[in-house]
């Protein structure tokens, strides 16, 4: 595949999930509507059509792509990819996929890193939306289906609590307490109808983005330091957020041996890693990919750029963009 210009504007990309009913296509049109209104062009994946109809999308030059055959955590990955790709040379100023249910956020989270390694594209949000009322029986239903729930809203970055208008106050504060305990670092929005604050998704442009080794020198005129070990002269870090993807593009290649003690020190909250790079001291390039700290080498004659996107959470961004560059 093509390099990217190394200027181009990254496009973010905004997933949406929750079970069947609990408005996630309801909250996709509002977004959609709300970024026509700004004059900004949002592209659409639908991957399940929910409880609105095409017709109650914005009526606008606006890419829709249906992915209905299967779900895009699992059968669909590819085509996710491929369709996140397309869309992004359409240049839109944002891309809303909407998930099934069942999705797993993290597959989800780690094929928008897949495709940004040939595209200009970061992970802005991982919204779920969550039915209250039936949240409240859920709780005392299959054990199963009350996981998958959690598991989504545990890696959101974004929560919607919605059918407020159907919980009872105690109620409402019974489940606002069980999202705050479950993830207490995503952004949460009660609403009726999925109507959400205006300034709620604030701030995607920035959040994610891939940083090179030239640029962060620029923003931080601080040593490298190693995980955890931020030494007086070092400049503040940001604190720990919940859900992370982070993309680092290498100016220059990596030391082999350097890189891998990197990797061996990387926080246990750093779940999945993937990237190709390239070594001062090994003649190939190789793609790299680390579940929990494992890492696995193979020999790689990819055209895409040297990149490492790193997938997890509660841990810090800043620390793992810093002892990257020094490695470069």
């Amino acid at each position: 595949m093509d390099h990217m210009p190394a200027s181009a504007p990254s496009i973010p990309v905004v997933l949406l999930g929750g079970f069947l009913g609990s408005g996630k296509t309801t909250l996709l049109a509002r977004l959609a509507e709300r970024y026509r209104q700004q004059g900004k062009l949002a592209a659409v994946i639908l991957n399940e059509l929910g409880d609105v109809s095409f017709g109650e999308l914005p009526e606008a030059d606006m890419p829709v792509t249906e992915l209905l055959s299967g779900c895009i955590c699992c059968s669909m990955k590819a085509d996710l990819a491929a369709e996140l790709l397309q869309l992004a040379d359409r240049k839109p100023d944002v891309i809303l996929v909407e998930a099934t249910g069942a999705a797993n956020p993290l597959e989800l989270v780690e094929n928008v890193m897949e495709a940004s390694f040939y595209r200009p594209l970061h992970l802005g949000a991982a919204i779920t939306v969550v039915d209250g009322p039936a949240l409240l029986k859920l709780r005392k239903g299959s054990r199963k289906t009350f996981k998958l729930l959690t598991d989504g809203i545990r890696c959101a970055t974004h929560l919607v609590l919605n059918k407020a208008d159907g919980l009872h106050p105690e109620e409402r504060v019974e489940l606002e307490q069980l999202l705050r305990e479950l993830n207490g670092g995503a952004k949460l929005a009660v609403a009726v109808r999925a109507a959400v604050p205006d300034g709620w998704l604030d701030g995607l442009d920035r959040s994610g983005r891939a940083i090179s080794g030239e640029e962060l020198r620029k923003l931080q005129q601080a040593p490298a330091e190693p995980f955890g070990d931020a030494g007086p002269g070092s400049a503040p870090l940001e604190p720990h957020e919940h859900l992370l993807a982070v993309t680092f593009r290498p100016d220059r290649p990596f030391d082999s041996r350097a890189f891998e003690r990197l990797l061996r020190r990387l926080p246990e909250t750093v779940y999945r890693a993937k990237g190709i790079v390239t070594f001062t001291d090994i003649p190939s390039r190789y793609l790299v990919q680390v579940a929990f700290r494992e890492a696995d080498f193979t020999p790689t004659l990819s055209t895409a750029p040297d990149a490492m996107v790193f997938i997890g959470e509660h841990f810090s961004r800043e620390e793992l963009l810093r002892e990257l560059a020094g490695l470069e």
